[in-house]
């Protein structure tokens, strides 16, 4: 006997209430992104952001030069992420370092749903979606940390997917400057937006394109932002002393992922999936991505909708679901567990000298970029520091720095030029025995870092 219509859509109905496998393990990254939300705060770059961004509020203007250091004080200087560091201000005041976490996870949460949707929108397929998420989390988990970059991720996403929709195109330009008034990165989303005109070939796009590079001219900055992104190229000899500035190692941890999307970059070509037009956008952002660490995440969102294209529809064999009551369930227990298992937040007390900067006295101090950004935070700009992470501003200084530390460069003339007076230094640093050898006395020292006067 041949079944009714009526008995079909009956028979059909409770596959839809079921929960499958795929869709449960679409909350696994939000799992990962509560966790390390929540994690003890480790970037000293975030610290003097936030007091930038309290200068800039009672000044009520953008900064124009270094405010934070005895050695650069006054250098004409941009600070890329304004916008940013108001936000920053605003959060400290309202609530301490307490506003960090629920922005770490709001913001990776904007940047995560992008990524599903650009996956899914490229692959038309969940389990694609799954694949290209669980690659996104273990590559991209490690650089979700509170500095202005955070941000750009989250645009990044967003513009991919206003091109991808051309009736919501228009909001480009509006993106783009919210973008350059965060973070210089924006130059990459106005690359990738150009590269895929081209390799589209909808040149009726072309003004769209061009207001979105000119709307980054008109931030508070002005002109200004070429003048930062001139000054990141001219300091890359500088950068490198970085290590998030170094090139990444192909089989790390955090740099596998992307070689495994190369792969099925390389599959997807095979497949026809990837067509020679796609090299337009694919080839420069391969190559961006092998230029530095700090270049990976960005080079890993340019590339997502042509790896999810290389996908296409799979399937996992016969997937498992579950009753819908049951997926419910085992959904928001996943939602929950994360919450029970986070940390408290707060400082790291181990990276930062927290112990040690109390015991400082208020004379001109060698440290390292980690103390930097920390004593600035902690009492800047009432307390001027010797450097910070600022390479772009430093240059040369930093890399006399990276020279005195390992001993490659006598200290003494540095000291003397620069009226350093204590030292503030990890304890197994070999600068510190030289200095203790040479007569500087130990004022204060725990399991982490050493003060010498």
């Amino acid at each position: 006997m041949t079944p009714s219509s009526t008995d079909v859509l009956t028979a059909s109905r409770p596959s839809r209430r079921r929960v499958s496998l795929a869709q449960l393990a679409l909350l696994v990254p939000f799992v990962a992104l509560v966790i390390d939300a929540w994690a003890p705060l480790r970037d000293n770059s975030f610290l003097w952001h936030i007091r930038a961004g309290e200068l800039q509020r009672e000044a009520i203007e953008v900064l124009q030069a270094d405010p934070f250091s005895f050695t650069m004080m006054g250098t004409p200087w941009l600070t890329q992420s304004w916008l940013a560091e108001l936000a920053y201000s605003y959060g400290e005041t309202l609530s301490g370092l307490g506003f960090v976490p629920p922005m770490l996870l709001a913001a990776s949460l904007v940047t995560f749903v992008g990524i599903g949707l650009i996956a899914y929108q490229s692959s038309n397929s969940l389990p694609s979606t799954v694949v290209v998420l669980l690659l996104s989390t273990v590559l991209l988990i490690s650089f979700v940390v509170p500095r202005p970059v955070l941000f750009s991720y989250a645009i990044f996403a967003v513009v991919i997917l206003v091109w991808s929709s051309p009736r919501f195109r228009w909001a480009l330009p509006f993106l783009f400057w919210i973008w350059a008034s965060v973070h210089g990165s924006f130059a990459i989303g106005l690359a990738f937006v150009g590269l895929s005109l081209i390799a589209e070939r909808e040149w009726r796009w072309l003004p769209t394109a061009a207001v979105s590079g000119l709307v980054t001219l008109m931030t508070a900055h002005g002109l200004g932002v070429v003048t930062m992104l001139v000054s990141f190229a001219d300091a890359r000899e500088t950068l490198s002393l970085l290590s998030e500035w170094r090139r990444p190692e192909l089989l790390s941890p955090v740099f596998l992922p992307f070689v495994f999307g190369i792969g099925i970059l390389v599959f997807g070509s095979l497949r026809k999936r990837v067509e020679v037009r796609h090299l337009w956008v694919i080839a420069p952002f391969l190559l961006l991505g092998f230029s530095s660490l700090r270049a990976v995440p960005p080079a890993w969102l340019g590339l997502l909708p042509y790896v999810a294209l290389s996908l296409g529809p799979i399937r996992f064999g016969s997937e498992r679901r579950f009753a819908g009551p049951i997926g419910v369930v085992v959904g928001l227990s996943i939602v929950v567990l994360p919450f029970v298992l986070r940390g408290n937040g707060g400082l790291d007390q181990e990276r930062f000298p927290v112990e040690a900067g109390a015991h400082l006295q208020d004379v001109n101090t060698f440290h390292d970029d980690r103390a930097g950004g920390y004593l600035i935070w902690l009492e800047g700009p009432e307390r001027l520091v010797y450097l910070d992470d600022r390479a772009e501003l430093y240059g040369q200084r930093m890399a006399e720095f990276v020279a005195v530390r390992r001993l490659e460069t006598p200290w003494e003339p540095v000291f003397e030029r620069d009226g350093i007076e204590q030292v503030l230094l990890r304890v197994d640093e070999e600068l510190v025995d030289e200095l203790t050898g040479a007569g500087w006395t130990v004022g204060f020292e725990d399991e982490q870092y050493v003060v010498l006067r």
